[in-house]
């Protein structure tokens, strides 16, 4: 069985808690001595190993080592859930699916609701993007530099443009650019910054004539209820009926 794991921690995201608990789902009465002999490279690895025991995501019980979570597949769950008003679900934890599963196909296709805000201002963008976070959003864009993940097309661009920025410093700039917009449909800017730049890049403004952009993204009284949830499996049956694109927007 292979495994994906979903809200990677940094025990998580490393490369050897992935083989390891890959060679756990797969191999039974497993000792340290076992693992050992399959991880003899491994540097570091009785304490990594405490580390992960002591975080609760592998057992060991009578000096045998098991994975210590669910593994969710396609038996757990009605894939033709109907569909659900979109919200904010809101579950921080790690949690784990079947790679190759039906489920982990429409999960990663459910969508989700990504709100920024910044302290310089009110203004907060709300953006939408499949679980998989294979969409362009600015929201994806910083989730993908801080994770370290290959970025699109797009986000290179962007990266090209504003790098690993700190997300608060960023939206501080083009919250304030955005501003403008409240007051006038077309705005001038003969030379955009790196800020407007990106804004144009993913597509939130436009330029409409020599100098004068108009905003793609409409200003709209509303916002998403917010769920938090304790644990995987809710969160999950309520991702997936999350199947409703909703127009990019800014709220205040």
């Amino acid at each position: 069985m292979s495994i994906k794991i979903f809200n990677h921690t940094k025990l998580t995201e490393t490369p050897f808690f992935q083989a390891l608990i890959a060679f756990l789902a797969n191999h039974e009465d497993v000792t340290l001595r076992k693992i050992k002999a399959a991880f003899n490279s491994e540097k570091n690895l009785e304490r990594q190993i405490e580390n992960f025991v002591q975080a609760g995501l592998i057992s060991r019980l009578d000096k045998r080592y098991t994975n210590n979570f669910q593994v969710f597949g396609d038996e757990d769950f009605a894939l033709n859930l109907p569909v659900s008003v979109p919200k904010t679900l809101v579950f921080a934890d790690p949690f784990f699916v079947e790679a190759g599963s039906e489920l982990m196909a429409a999960l990663n296709a459910s969508q989700m609701q990504q709100t920024l805000s910044n302290q310089t201002n009110s203004i907060q963008l709300h953006l939408t993007s499949n679980f998989a976070r294979t969409d362009d959003s600015l929201a994806n864009y910083f989730y993908h530099v801080e994770k370290r993940v290959t970025l699109s097309v797009v986000e290179q661009e962007v990266f090209d443009l504003i790098g690993d920025i700190d997300p608060e410093y960023a939206l501080k700039y083009m919250t304030t650019f955005l501003l403008k917009f409240l007051k006038k449909d077309i705005v001038k800017n003969k030379k955009p910054d790196i800020f407007v730049q990106a804004l144009i890049v993913f597509g939130y403004i436009h330029l409409v004539s020599e100098d004068n952009y108009q905003s793609a993204l409409p200003i709209i009284d509303q916002t998403f209820d917010t769920v938090s949830f304790d644990g995987p499996k809710a969160f999950i049956a309520e991702q997936l009926k999350q199947r409703e694109q909703v127009e990019n927007f800014m709220s205040l």
